[in-house]
C-alpha cells in the first residue's frame, strides 16, 4: 500500500494487488479519543508502531506471556537499566527506553522474570546485590509478585532463591529486605499502546461495547466498539470505551472517573496466565451470565477473572475515488466499491495487518482482513475476493 497524501482522519492511498492492478481509494480510520497516542494521567513512552499484534510486547510470539512496563519507587523515581556496564539504579524521572522492562511470566510456575532493554535478566544474590546482566533464566532470576495489602495497587518483588524483596533509591538498589514496607512497593506502569483489545482467558472471547455494557462475546474484535482504552491514574487503571465512558465495578458505564472505575492490576503466572483487575471492594472483574457482562463479582482469581491485552490493529473504511462508494463484502465474498449508504456495517470495515515491513528499497506489504476472518485475495481474472484463510 502506498500512501499518497495524509490528512487525518482520511488517507488517500493506492493499493497495488498483483501486476498492473492499482486501486485508488480514500482510507478513513476510526475517530480516536481525546488522547490519541498514550492515554494516561502521566507521560508514557511512545508506541512501537512497527509491531502490531499480540499481548504486552507487541509482535511477540514467544511461549511465555510478556508485558512491557516501568517500575516506580516510593519517591517517584523509575527503575533504570543503564546502557553501559549493565548498571541498574532508581533514578529515572520519565518512562523511556532505559526505564522500560519486560516482565516475563513463567507458564509452569507462579514466578516472573524482569528483562531490561539490553536483553539481560535481573538477578539477586544472598548478600542482596542486584545485577541485570544474566543471559539465561535460572533460580536467582525468579521473582514472586506480592500486592500492597492497603489496596494501592503497588507490587512487591520477592526473590525466590533468597526470600528478599527489591527496594532502593538512586544508586542504592538492593534485594535485602525481609519484610515489605513503603520502600519495597512499586507502582507498575504498563508501557504499551493504550488502545487495546481485551480477551478473556477462559471464554476466549473479546470485550466490546454492546447494549450499554462491555460484553465478552466477540470472537474477532471488530470496529470501534471493541476498542478498550487503558487509562492510567495514580497507580491504578480504568477501562474506557471508545466514546469516553468508564467501566464501573457494577458493570455500568460512567462519564466520570470515580473510585468505582479504578482497578488495581494483578498478574497470574503458571498454567493459567494473564492479568486480573481488582476493584475497590476486593472483587475481580469477570464476564457474568449469558451476555458475559464485565463486572466485579468474585474475590478469588480463576481463568474467568484473567484477561490478555492485545494490540488493536488498524481498521479502516475504504472509499473508491472512481465512484465515491465504499468498499464492501456485504454482497458475499466479492470485494467491490458499491455501497453509498451513510451508515457503516462491519462488512465495510477491514483490518490492515502488516505482512512485510517497508524498507528503504521496497514498500511494505499489507493484508486486509474481513469480519468473517478471511483475507483479500486476487483471483485469476483480476478481481478481488475475500476468500483467503491466511495471509
Amino acid at each position: 500500500m502506498k500512501v499518497f497524501k495524509a490528512h487525518n482522519p482520511h488517507y488517500f492511498v493506492g493499493i497495488k494487488i498483483g501486476v498492473g492492478k492499482d486501486f485508488h481509494l480514500v482510507c478513513r480510520t476510526f475517530p480516536h479519543p481525546r488522547r490519541s497516542l498514550l492515554e494516561s494521567a502521566e507521560p508514557l513512552t511512545q508506541w512501537n508502531k512497527a509491531n502490531m499484534t499480540s499481548n504486552g510486547v507487541n509482535g511477540c510470539h514467544r511461549p511465555e506471556l510478556q508485558w512491557k512496563l516501568g517500575l516506580i519507587n516510593n519517591t517517584g523515581k523509575y527503575l533504570t537499566a543503564e546502557s553501559f556496564g549493565f548498571k541498574i539504579n532508581v533514578s529515572g524521572t520519565t518512562l523511556k527506553k532505559k526505564q522500560t522492562f519486560i516482565l516475563e511470566q513463567d507458564l509452569k510456575e507462579e514466578v516472573v522474570y524482569l528483562r531490561s532493554h539490553m536483553g539481560r535478566y535481573m538477578s539477586a544474590d544472598k548478600y542482596g546485590n542486584v545485577t541485570c546482566e544474566a543471559e539465561e533464566k535460572e533460580q536467582s532470576e525468579k521473582f514472586c509478585v506480592e500486592y500492597d495489602k492497603a489496596g494501592s495497587g503497588r507490587w512487591a518483588f520477592k526473590n525466590v532463591a533468597h526470600g528478599n524483596y527489591l527496594s532502593g533509591k538512586e544508586d542504592n538498589f538492593k534485594c535485602f529486605a525481609k519484610t515489605v514496607t513503603e520502600s519495597e512497593l512499586w507502582v507498575v506502569q504498563l508501557s504499551i499502546h493504550p488502545q487495546v483489545n481485551l480477551k478473556n482467558v477462559n471464554r476466549k472471547r473479546y470485550a466490546h461495547l454492546k447494549d450499554e455494557e462491555l460484553q465478552v462475546t466477540e470472537v474477532i474484535p471488530w470496529g470501534q466498539e471493541a476498542l478498550i482504552i487503558l487509562h492510567f491514574d495514580n497507580g491504578k487503571y480504568a477501562l474506557k470505551t471508545y466514546d469516553n465512558r468508564f467501566l464501573t465495578r457494577e458493570g455500568t458505564l460512567s462519564a466520570d472517573l470515580t473510585d468505582d472505575s479504578r482497578f488495581t492490576l494483578e498478574i497470574r503466572s503458571g498454567a493459567a496466565s494473564g492479568l486480573a483487575f481488582k476493584d475497590s471492594t476486593g472483587t475481580y472483574l469477570t464476564a457474568v451470565g449469558a451476555t458475559a457482562t464485565m463486572k466485579g463479582r468474585n474475590k478469588t482469581v480463576s481463568k474467568d477473572e484473567l484477561f490478555l491485552l492485545e494490540d488493536s490493529c488498524p481498521q479502516v473504511i475504504l472509499t473508491s475515488l472512481a465512484n465515491n462508494r465504499k468498499v464492501s463484502i456485504r454482497q458475499g465474498v466479492d470485494v467491490t466499491a458499491n455501497q453509498d449508504e451513510e451508515e457503516d456495517t462491519d462488512r465495510e470495515i477491514f483490518q490492515m495487518e502488516l505482512v512485510v515491513p517497508p524498507t528503504e528499497e521496497t514498500q511494505g506489504k499489507w493484508a486486509f482482513r474481513t469480519v468473517d476472518n478471511t483475507y483479500w485475495n486476487q483471483e485469476n481474472l483480476g478481481g478481488i475476493q475475500a476468500t483467503a484463510r491466511d495471509r
